[in-house]
C-alpha cells in the first residue's frame, strides 16, 4: 500500500469511527495508542508519576475521545491528531490538578525547599523557614522545616497555596503553572509574590505564639474568591 491509499484508509477509519463504528475505533485505538502514550510519558512529571502512570492517564484519554469523537469535524489526519494532543493536555491539566490537591492534603509528603540560586523565589521561601539565628543550632532541621512549611501552607487561600506548590515544591515552569491555574504566566508572578509574602507572615505568626483566630484578618479581596493585593 502506498502513502496515499495509507493515508486515505487512515481518515477513513476516522470518518467511520466519527459515524459510530466501533471497529474503527479499535484500529485507531491501536494506531494512535502509541504515540499517545510516548507523548504522555514526555509531559507527564516525574512527581506526578509516583502516584498515576502513563496507562492510566491514557486510558482517561481514550475514554474522552470515546465520547467526543462523535461531534468531531476533520478534514484530514493532521487535524485528528492535533485534536487528540488536546485532549492529551487537557487530561494531564486534570491530572496534576489531583496530585496538587493531593499532596497538599498528604501529611506525609516530603517537600524539599529546591535551592536554584541565591536570588530565587524558593530560596527566599527556604529563607522564610529558618530561624534569625547563625549558628546551627540556631536553624529548624530539616524535617522540622518541612512541619512547619506544611502546617503554613494549610493557612494560605487555595490560590496561594496552589501557587507555591506548584512554581517552588513541584518545580513547575511559569508557562506550565499558569496553564494549570488557568492565569497569565505574569499573573502567576505576581500571585507568587503575594503567596510568598503571606507565608512569610504567617510563619512570623508562628514562630511569636499568635494563635491563628487571634491575627489580625487580611484586607478584604477587591474581588470575590482572589487575595486582596495587600495579602
Amino acid at each position: 500500500m502506498n502513502a496515499a491509499s495509507a493515508n486515505a484508509s487512515e481518515l477513513g477509519l476516522i470518518h467511520a469511527a466519527v459515524n459510530g463504528d466501533g471497529q474503527a475505533f479499535a484500529a485507531l485505538v491501536s494506531l494512535y495508542g502509541p504515540r499517545l502514550r510516548w507523548l504522555i510519558d514526555l509531559r507527564l512529571p516525574p512527581t506526578v508519576r509516583a502516584r498515576v502512570s502513563g496507562d492510566d492517564v491514557l486510558q482517561e484519554v481514550l475514554l474522552t475521545v470515546s465520547q467526543q469523537i462523535r461531534a468531531l469535524l476533520v478534514e484530514n489526519e493532521a487535524a485528528f491528531w492535533t485534536w487528540l494532543c488536546k485532549v492529551v493536555e487537557q487530561r494531564l491539566i486534570d491530572v496534576r490538578r489531583r496530585h496538587l490537591q493531593a499532596a497538599v492534603r498528604d501529611a506525609r509528603r516530603e517537600a524539599p525547599l529546591a535551592s536554584p540560586g541565591p536570588g530565587s523565589t524558593s530560596v527566599r521561601l527556604g529563607a522564610l523557614l529558618a530561624d534569625s539565628g547563625t549558628s546551627p543550632s540556631g536553624r529548624l532541621r530539616s524535617h522540622e522545616q518541612r512541619e512547619a512549611l506544611r502546617a503554613a501552607l494549610g493557612e494560605l487561600p487555595e490560590s496561594y497555596r496552589e501557587v507555591i506548590v506548584l512554581r517552588i515544591l513541584e518545580g513547575l515552569s511559569v508557562s506550565d503553572t499558569a496553564t494549570i491555574m488557568g492565569r497569565s504566566p505574569g499573573a502567576v508572578s505576581v500571585l507568587l509574590t503575594k503567596a510568598v509574602k503571606r507565608l512569610g507572615s504567617v510563619i512570623a505568626a508562628d514562630r511569636s505564639g499568635v494563635a491563628p483566630g487571634d491575627r489580625a484578618a487580611p484586607p478584604q479581596a477587591r474581588q470575590a474568591g482572589e487575595p486582596a493585593d495587600g495579602a
